[in-house]
């Protein structure tokens, strides 16, 4: 028995312009798309629904977070809405004088690239004015770049002379004391030696549960949750497994880790809801940080070039390994000189040995050149992006690589007309996983509050059609499920949103505003606004 919906605004998403006012549902797939009157043949007794000119989309699919670090991090001091040291010293002094002492403080989400009073990262002294009895690590938005007090510091036995597993992720000042300044796996070796208040199973779940609904009231049924360990960015297989076991996963979930499986297995295995997707590497840090890997000295301390992870003869290796077992390959790549290299490696993999689809994934790609761009159009490559990274980091971009070499920072317009294949993933939680958020930052080049009037670089700007592509049709294909989802058409799953608004009749301008009214995944109702 099918549940018919008639009387909508309903974009397939299979080509630009292309609707249909009706859609059947039955067991959790797409059984008819058309008009009002053939859909309701499909009735047969169920249940018909009138849209009443609702717009609707295909359910949103999410090619980038750390999942459970984001339900991790609902339990930590948010710190997003600090818009200057002193009010982030305020916020960790309120949240200290009501924690006991001893106990760990973690914070997360500030950006000092934002603060109106001292553009630069807090001090373990002044983080130890005020919170002096308690551990405190801080973490930047972007979970590469963390500061630490002193107590903290002492609990991971950082001090004069500390060695770091990798070089230059702990800071030290001129007398040889370390600044508080972590990054990476330096950070990450510390907060492992806490006690973990989602040790358990059950807490693990009910934390990612929670997330999961949060990511539905924004149009998500799908998301790629990648592990990160280097970054404290852990995921769990068997958690995804038991919620949806359990009957309470409601978005489909495609798993990215950064180690090789230690078995035989490849991309694709699972079901429609878990399945294992690819295997993540790491070549450099990020661009705020000034460890993103350049071609050139970076523009505001020509002392720093940024930091490699591999050298190329290791990611040449990783690479290979991962493709030879027909497991897919992304890589996390922010500068020019780690995007070289990446290209470098799937050339040396792919021409050794060309396959059928591999469809290596680039992650991120912020900084490139015309030689990248000439030598990606040639590989079977999808360039995973982050809009939010551009609405974010416009006030402070151009001053890390010059204006220049901004020209090809977030240069998604000139991939797209290269024939590019992009997606779009927000990197939660380091930026707002509201597919609405991105969609804006995409299309106007804008950060929140609207600057630069008229984008930066806006001849870089995509349409919206471009956009939700990201989102929804070209999500589906990175992970090789395009034939599942991604369009609203007979035989895919029913995933689909109703928006509040239609986003194809909106200024860009005003396509943050849009709110998700009810989000559906395989046909079953998992939020409705309130």
């Amino acid at each position: 028995m099918a549940t018919v919906y008639i009387n909508g605004t309903i974009y397939t998403m299979r080509s630009e312009g292309d609707t249909c006012s009706a859609f059947a549902v039955e067991d959790g797939k797409f059984l008819y798309c058309g008009t009002d009157e053939e859909a309701k043949k499909y009735a047969d007794g169920g249940e018909i629904i009138d849209l009443k000119g609702a717009v609707v989309l295909p359910g949103m699919i999410d090619t980038h977070q750390h999942l459970f670090a984001y339900a991790r991090d609902l339990l930590k001091l948010n710190l997003k809405k600090a818009g200057s040291l002193k009010e982030l010293l305020e916020m960790i002094r309120e949240r200290a004088e009501h924690t006991p002492d001893g106990e760990w403080i973690l914070g997360t989400g500030f950006d000092h690239e934002k603060f109106t009073d001292r553009k630069e990262l807090p001090t373990k002294e002044e983080l130890d004015a005020v919170c002096p009895n308690n551990p405190l690590i801080i973490t930047r938005y972007c979970l590469h770049v963390n500061v630490a007090n002193s107590l903290a510091l002492k609990a991971g036995g950082v001090g004069p002379g500390f060695k770091a597993k990798v070089e230059g992720t702990v800071e030290f000042g001129p007398d040889g004391n370390p600044t508080g300044t972590l990054r990476d796996q330096a950070a990450a070796d510390i907060i492992a030696l806490i006690p973990d208040p989602l040790a358990s199973q059950e807490g693990k779940k009910d934390a990612v549960e929670r997330a999961c609904h949060e990511l539905n009231s924004h149009g998500l049924t799908g998301v790629h949750a990648i592990q990160g360990v280097h970054c404290n960015l852990p995921e769990y297989t068997d958690v995804y497994q038991d919620l949806k076991d359990e009957g309470r996963l409601t978005v489909r979930v495609c798993l990215g880790y950064d180690e090789l499986p230690n078995c035989s297995i490849r991309t694709g295995l699972g079901d429609d809801m878990v399945q294992y997707g690819f295997y993540k590497l790491y070549v450099d840090g990020n661009m705020g940080g000034r460890t993103a890997l350049l071609c050139e000295p970076y523009s505001d301390d020509p002392t720093q070039i940024g930091i490699p992870n591999y050298t190329q003869e290791e990611l040449d290796a990783k690479v290979k390994a991962g493709y030879e077992r027909n497991i897919q390959v992304g890589a996390h790549v922010i500068g020019d000189k780690a995007a070289e290299m990446l290209t470098t490696a799937i050339e040396r993999a792919y021409h050794a040995n060309p396959k059928e689809g591999p469809r290596f994934r680039m992650i991120h790609m912020s900084l490139l050149n015309e030689d990248i761009i000439r030598r990606i159009k040639s590989l079977p490559v999808v360039l995973d992006i982050q809009p939010m990274f551009v609405s974010t980091n416009v006030r402070w971009s151009e001053s890390r690589v010059g204006h220049e070499r901004s020209k090809y920072h977030y240069c998604w317009r000139t991939l797209l007309d290269n024939q590019m294949i992009l997606t779009a993933g927000s990197d939660s939680p380091c930026e707002s996983y509201d597919p609405m958020d991105g969609v804006y930052a995409i299309t106007t080049r804008q950060g929140m509050d609207g600057y630069p009037e008229g984008g930066w670089f806006p001849e870089e700007r995509v349409t919206v059609y471009e956009a939700l592509e990201m989102y929804t049709k070209n999500a589906a294909y990175v992970s090789l499920e395009g034939d599942k989802k991604g369009t609203i058409e007979a035989g895919k799953l029913a995933d689909f949103v109703i928006l509040d608004t239609d986003v194809f009749h909106t200024v860009p301008e005003k396509i943050k505003d849009i709110r998700v009214v009810k989000t559906y995944l395989g046909g079953k109702l998992v939020y409705e606004r309130s």
